[in-house]
């Protein structure tokens, strides 16, 4: 695919305004959210009022969307994987919402020119850089998506920490159950860092509780990596 291509008009008119689709979802969930799932949002101000920038969040459960919508009154441009649009319901809703819906697994061009343009037009877009939901609760790593469209829009990346939706809403589970969420935002990211993806996650991590922390490195194997004694003994043999 040539430069000119990658740098083509998205396939559909770029909207940064909130629809009525858009109004009648986040009022519906402001409601629920207030009576069974009681948020908390810290950090509001470290997300501009206007201009691009591009949110970078841990993804717990199918809860995170609407509380990042919750926490600002801007519109926020959300980036969903495509097999959510299976559903004729959800479809309709992500197309009234204009989010920007991405193939999983695959190198969506069309999906980060979509993207980039939302941000050129000065919009907010969220986007969850692990590419799914957790299984267990922990941060897992990141993939580089949100860097490259923030670096070619020119845009900030603001870490956001989700907290409690996992608790609420597990895998498995067809109901969320009662309980408080959270969400923080930290200071914001100059993308074009060359450690800039690793500073928004640490910056997550640091805002997470212990349960909600990234899995530690794997051990190293002790049959593959020999112990001190065992080099020793070979060094000896060998006199």
């Amino acid at each position: 695919m040539t430069e000119a291509s990658e740098h083509a008009a998205p396939e559909r008119p770029v909207r940064t305004d909130k629809t009525w689709v858009y109004h009648a979802c986040r009022s519906a969930t402001w409601l629920g959210y207030r009576l069974a799932l009681p948020p908390t949002f810290r950090g509001v101000e470290h997300l501009p009022k206007t201009g691009g920038v591009l949110v970078a969040a841990n993804h717990q459960s199918f809860l995170d969307i609407p509380l990042i919508a919750q926490s600002t009154g801007r519109h926020v441009c959300f980036v969903a994987r495509d097999t959510l649009a299976h559903s004729k319901l959800l479809a309709y809703i992500m197309n009234g919402c204009n989010a920007v819906l991405i193939g999983r697994g695959k190198g969506d061009r069309a999906a980060l020119r979509a993207i980039v343009a939302h941000l050129e037009a000065g919009d907010c877009v969220a986007m969850f850089p692990e590419g799914t939901r957790t299984r267990d609760g922990r941060l897992g790593a990141f993939h580089s998506g949100a860097l490259v469209a923030a670096r070619k829009a020119g845009v900030p990346l603001v870490p956001a920490a989700v907290d409690g939706s996992w608790r609420a809403w597990p895998p498995g589970r067809s109901l969320p159950r009662p309980t408080r969420l959270s969400l923080e935002y930290a200071p914001a990211v100059d993308s074009a860092l060359p450690d800039a993806l690793e500073r928004v996650r640490a910056a997550i991590a640091e805002r997470l509780p212990p349960d909600a922390q990234p899995h530690p490195p794997s051990a190293p194997d002790s049959e593959s990596v020999p112990t001190t004694d065992a080099r020793s003994e070979r060094a000896e043999g060998r006199h």
